[in-house]
């Protein structure tokens, strides 16, 4: 929250220095530089910071799709040419093969772009997903900012303390409601219900019953979108604020709330379990069939079982069934994109800018509205 503090010239000096170890210390840009008009210039630590934990949250998902399950088909599938091999050339006795491989590599392209196309519709809508949560940010800093508009009507003594407190109250709600808003829509992109909202976000009066309703209803989000337009509606009829003002900000509320459908819609899109049964069928028939036919590609080229033929098959049918199933697993982002968002996007970091930025924009001249969802203490100083 912005706080106003008046510091001598040791302790202003004092508090630059460490501001500055801080940003050093947390690995930020801190190179001052000036421009032509004499504007001196910063590099956005905020900004750095979300860059960070957005690159960090990418740099653990690289290797999200080597699962237990893809090893192991890697690994089962060695095993089988390693066992053809051994079965053609000491059991069957089996000399001069020759294999025709047509046929297994036009199925496994056809087979490889159905899996590349499952893995691009995914990220299309994790994509999706990820612009509806920046749009919900957005439309809820909208409001913040509309709400600009509610003053106080009346100038004699004691109607101007009473409409100064309401107003006071107005805000103080309206930002509590926005930050609980997002809360909610947070938990509902994690898969989580709300059972008790923290202790920051809870009203001076009426908290238990709200956090009862909340944990009730099955979309807390636009239970809360409700009371935001209840609240409004107060105001309006205090006639605080003009029915085209309450119009405007209404039509940020609906914005609000068909951000909110596109995204629990999500959730309930059916998944394509034909094409991911497909998909997985044809993958596990075509790697498993593969492994004979690599074992008699090796004996045919390269000789019996001490040759280096051996090895490289082995290889081969590892690195192969590695492939295709992997492709399979990162595809798997198709069934669940909403998660796709929570692991590329730092959500919980946008909702502590969010709150800091609600509060900020509405109109508080007395610094009665506070941060509702502050950075942990870690954050603030720096560890990402």
């Amino acid at each position: 929250r912005r706080v106003v503090v008046v510091l001598s010239a040791q302790e202003s000096h004092s508090s630059a220095t460490a501001s500055v170890a801080l940003r050093i210390s947390s690995g930020m840009d801190t190179t001052t530089t000036t421009l032509l008009d004499g504007t001196s210039v910063l590099a956005d630590p905020d900004l750095q910071e979300h860059t960070a934990k957005a690159g960090s949250l990418a740099v653990r998902g690289f290797f999200k799709w080597v699962t237990f399950e893809v090893l192991g088909h890697a690994v089962l599938a060695t095993l089988c040419t390693g066992t053809s091999y051994v079965l053609f050339q000491y059991i069957l006795n089996v000399e001069n093969i020759n294999v025709n491989l047509l046929p297994h590599v036009l199925i496994g392209m056809v087979l490889g772009v159905i899996l590349v196309a499952r893995i691009v519709n995914g990220s299309q809508q994790a994509t999706s997903a990820a612009g509806s949560v920046i749009a919900f940010a957005s439309t809820l800093r909208t409001v913040a900012m509309l709400s600009c508009n509610v003053s106080e009507t009346l100038t004699i003594n004691a109607g101007a303390d009473h409409e100064k407190k309401a107003t006071t109250k107005f805000r103080y709600e309206l930002v509590r409601l926005l930050n609980l808003s997002f809360y909610c829509y947070t938990l509902m992109l994690k898969g989580l219900k709300l059972v008790t909202p923290p202790a920051s976000l809870i009203p001076l009066e009426g908290g238990v019953m709200e956090a009862e309703v909340l944990s009730v209803v099955s979309c807390p989000t636009a239970m809360v979108c409700k009371w935001i337009t209840s609240l409004l509606e107060e105001q309006r009829q205090a006639a605080r604020i003009t029915d085209q003002q309450v119009s405007v900000m209404t039509t940020e509320l609906i914005k609000l709330m068909k951000v909110y459908q596109d995204t629990h819609g999500l959730q309930f899109t059916p998944m394509p379990a034909m094409l991911n049964g497909f998909s997985y069928f044809f993958v596990v028939v075509w790697v498993y069939s593969m492994a004979p036919v690599i074992a008699m590609m090796e004996m045919h080229d390269n000789g019996d079982l001490n040759n280096e033929g051996f090895g490289l098959g082995l290889a081969f049918s590892f690195f192969l069934a590695l492939f295709y199933f992997g492709l399979y697993e990162a595809g798997k982002i198709i069934e669940q994109p909403l998660a796709g968002v929570v692991d590329l996007l730092p959500i919980d970091e946008m909702g502590h800018t969010l709150s800091d930025d609600l509060s900020n924009l509405v109109d508080d001249p007395n610094d009665e509205v506070p941060v509702f969802l502050p950075r942990p203490p870690d954050a603030r100083n720096g560890k990402i």
